[in-house]
C-alpha cells in the first residue's frame, strides 16, 4: 500500500541542531563526534544529510578489498572542512583478516586536526568496542531519542496526511474504535500507539514499517473477517472518507529446530548493516547453512534481499531483538 519509506526530515532538523555550529567551530579539543543510529536504516540518513549541506564525505573501501592480504593504508583527507565518515559498518568484515581497515582508520582519527563526524549502526558499535577498542578513540556517542507515543501519532498522522490528500479514518479492527486521532487539545492518546511505540523501540523507520504493515483497507478486511461485526464496527464506517483498519499481525517465527544458527545469522546482519550471501560464510560457525537459513528467513519474514546483500528487515526487528535477548547474546541499546 505504502511503498515510500519517509524521508523523516525531523531527524536531519536534529542533525543540523546538534553538529552544524561544532563543525565551524574552532575547537581543537573537540574534533570528534560519534553518532550511534538505530538498527535497519536503510536510507543512509546521515550520508544523506552530509550531502544536503555539502559536507566532505570519507566513504568506505569496497566490501571485496576487506579480506583481501593486501597491505592498508586510511589517509582522512587533507581540507580545513569538517569530514563525515557514515556507516562504520561498511569499514570491517567480522573476521580475523577484515578488521585492518577499521583499526587503520581509528589509527588515522587520532593524528587528523579535522573536525570529523563518525556514525555506524547500535549493534556495530557494541562490536567495534569489544573488538578493536573503538571507545578509547571514539568519544561518547550520541544517539537518536526515542519517539513516544504522543510524537509518533503526531507523525503518523502528518504522513498519512500528505500521501493521502484527503480524509483518513483509522479504526482498531477488534472493536472498531477510532485511533490516531487529534483531540481537542492536540494530543493523541490511544493504546495502539503506545503499542506501536513500544514494539518499534520509538525508532521511527521501525515504527512506520510495522504501522503500514497492521493497515488494511474495507475490502481488504472484509477478506480477513467473518463478516459478522459489532454494530460500533460498522458505525466506524461510515462517512469519513478513506477508512483504514488496523490489524495486529502475528510476528513472524524464527524457523523451528534453528533458531539459534537464525539469532547468529541474524546478529551478523545487524552488525554489517546488510552483506552479501557468500561474505556470510566468512563471519558465521561453520555448518551454520546460509543458504537454506536465509530462504527459510525471507519466506518467514526476517530477511529481504536488496541487490546483491542480504539485510533484516524492519518489521522484524522486534521479534530479532526479543530472540538474541532470550539467547543470551551481547545487546546493542536499541
Amino acid at each position: 500500500m505504502f511503498t515510500t519509506e519517509p524521508e523523516c526530515d525531523f531527524v536531519f532538523q536534529v542533525l543540523d541542531k546538534a553538529y552544524l555550529e561544532w563543525m565551524n567551530s574552532t575547537s581543537a579539543n573537540d574534533r570528534l563526534r560519534l553518532l550511534v543510529f538505530p538498527p535497519c536504516d536503510h536510507s543512509n540518513r546521515v550520508t544523506s544529510w552530509a550531502e544536503g549541506n555539502r559536507l566532505d564525505v570519507l566513504a568506505a573501501p569496497d566490501r571485496s578489498e576487506l579480506l583481501s592480504g593486501d597491505l592498508v593504508k586510511v589517509t582522512i583527507p587533507a581540507g580545513s572542512g569538517p569530514l563525515v565518515i557514515p556507516k562504520l559498518e561498511d569499514w570491517f568484515i567480522r573476521h580475523h583478516r577484515g578488521l585492518r581497515y577499521i583499526r587503520t582508520l581509528l589509527a588515522a582519527l587520532q593524528d587528523t586536526s579535522r573536525h570529523c563526524l563518525v556514525s555506524c549502526n547500535s549493534w556495530c558499535w557494541v562490536y567495534l568496542k569489544k573488538a578493536v577498542n573503538a571507545d578509547l578513540v571514539l568519544p561518547v556517542p550520541d544517539s537518536l531519542a526515542p519517539m513516544n507515543a504522543e510524537i509518533l501519532g503526531k507523525w503518523l498522522l502528518e504522513l498519512m496526511s500528505e500521501e493521502l490528500q484527503q480524509p483518513a479514518t483509522f479504526c482498531d479492527h477488534n472493536n472498531g474504535k477510532e485511533i490516531l486521532r487529534c483531540e481537542e487539545d492536540g494530543t493523541i492518546s490511544d493504546k495502539f500507539m503506545q503499542q506501536l511505540a513500544n514494539d518499534s523501540g520509538g525508532i521511527p523507520w521501525i515504527a512506520w514499517q510495522l504501522w503500514c504493515r497492521s493497515l488494511r483497507t474495507e475490502a481488504e478486511r472484509d477478506d480477513q473477517s467473518d463478516n459478522t461485526e459489532e454494530p460500533e464496527k460498522q458505525q466506524a464506517s461510515g462517512d469519513k472518507g478513506i477508512v483504514f483498519w488496523t490489524i495486529r499481525n502475528q510476528p513472524p517465527r524464527l524457523p523451528r529446530g534453528h533458531e539459534h544458527a537464525a539469532c547468529l545469522l541474524s546478529q551478523a546482519l545487524l552488525i554489517h548493516g546488510s552483506l552479501p550471501e557468500q561474505m556470510l560464510s566468512a563471519v558465521l560457525p561453520p555448518a551454520t547453512g546460509e543458504s537454506s537459513l536465509i530462504v527459510a528467513l525471507i519466506r518467514s519474514g526476517f530477511v529481504e534481499c536488496h541487490g546483491d546483500e542480504i539485510r533484516c528487515l524492519a518489521t522484524a526487528d522486534p521479534v530479532i531483538w526479543t530472540s538474541l535477548a532470550n539467547s543470551g547474546m551481547t545487546m546493542a541499546r536499541f
